[in-house]
């Protein structure tokens, strides 16, 4: 074998080794628990795809994962553009603003809350929707995310 062939050989193990090794750490950093909190955020929207001027179907929801019963926030951003009626909740009852539907409430360990309301778009194109859920007063948000299409 030639120098050469032995030079590239050998940088080739380096490299791979150098691979192996920041995959290893890129695995290692991330937490177990990073798409999940306390209070789990949920998104549906149904249909995901209608026309301008026609309701869907968005639904928020917190699940309390804990065996405690949490003071919990929970929302929806609206994005522009967008109509929101008949906001119900289940388990809390939802503040309607212009750009976000939210409450805040005791939500018993297990249980599930929800905002329900009609998305209605004014102008065709894509629509992206956050929800958020949290124990009140900490950053341990979650959130979920959904996309409505208007033609």
């Amino acid at each position: 074998m030639d120098e050469r062939t032995s030079c590239r050989r050998v940088i080739t193990a380096l490299l791979a080794g150098v691979l192996v090794i920041a995959g290893l750490l890129a695995v290692a950093s991330q937490p177990a628990t990073a798409a999940t909190g306390p209070i789990t955020a949920g998104l549906t929207i149904t249909p995901s795809s209608t026309t301008v001027g026609t309701g869907v179907t968005v639904t928020g929801s917190a699940k309390n994962t804990t065996s405690t019963t949490q003071m919990v926030s929970m929302g929806v951003d609206i994005p522009a553009n967008i109509t929101s009626t008949n906001v119900k909740g289940s388990n809390c009852t939802p503040r309607h603003l212009t750009r976000l539907i939210y409450c805040g409430f005791g939500l018993p360990a297990g249980a599930t809350a929800t905002i329900t309301f009609t998305a209605t778009p004014k102008v065709s194109g894509t629509f992206s929707f956050r929800s958020y859920a949290r124990i009140t007063y900490t950053t341990d948000d979650t959130f979920a995310y959904a996309t409505i299409t208007a033609s």
